[in-house]
């Protein structure tokens, strides 16, 4: 089934992001992701309604170009390393994936009807995503990269909400994409302090 390939490409870019140790490719990688949220919405509403097309301009607009654009733009004005930092590694975070995916088929098997034409394989794979958000806090330092699994965990909620209340209330739809105006915040205050400290030098020169 076409959906349940796109939820499995959805949680194989999590988990390039959570094994990949450079920003850059990171970063793109999050944007792929941002783009096959799109999937999910002709999934759950056909193109005639609404919902559908503000879906998939918010996805397009916040989580497919600005985001991914902020973070790189942060990444080249503060020149970053491009490391990522890993706490541990492979083999430690690929142990610490196996309790995760334990608990969601667990999670999965108690819920026994879904809403929408989607299996308990696609639901494994939402689920499976949203802890590897959690689990990219975990295994990064960088913070660039706690970022990339904060937008990761909350695609993985948004796609969670989307196919098990088919739709969701506008204001709850706008609280989805929050994470876009947070790395925006996030970016502009780092440059700043950037340009302060870096103007502050040159008076003392």
């Amino acid at each position: 089934m076409i959906f349940d390939l796109i939820y499995l490409l959805l949680l194989l870019t999590g988990i390039i992001i959570l094994v990949e140790n450079r920003l850059s490719r990171q970063i793109i990688v999050i944007s792929v992701q941002g783009f096959l949220l799109c999937g999910s919405v002709f999934q759950v509403y056909e193109y005639t309604e609404f919902h559908f097309w503000m879906l998939i301009t918010l996805i397009l607009t916040f989580k497919t170009f600005l985001t991914p654009y902020i973070l790189i733009m942060t990444l080249k004005r503060l020149k970053l390393i491009e490391h990522t930092k890993p706490r541990f590694g492979y083999f430690i975070t690929l142990l610490l994936f196996v309790p995760g995916l334990f608990a969601v088929l667990k999670m999965s098997n108690a819920m026994k009807e879904l809403p929408v034409q989607i299996d308990k394989v696609g639901l494994i794979y939402v689920l499976l995503l949203i802890y590897l958000g959690i689990l990219t806090f975990v295994a990064r330092r960088h913070w660039v990269v706690l970022i990339i699994g904060f937008v990761m965990f909350e695609n993985g909620v948004f796609l969670l909400t989307l196919i098990l209340n088919k739709g969701l209330p506008f204001g709850t739809e706008l609280i989805a994409f929050v994470d876009a105006l947070l790395v925006i915040v996030a970016a502009v205050s780092l440059q700043t302090r950037a340009d302060f400290y870096k103007n502050l030098v040159k008076d003392r020169k």
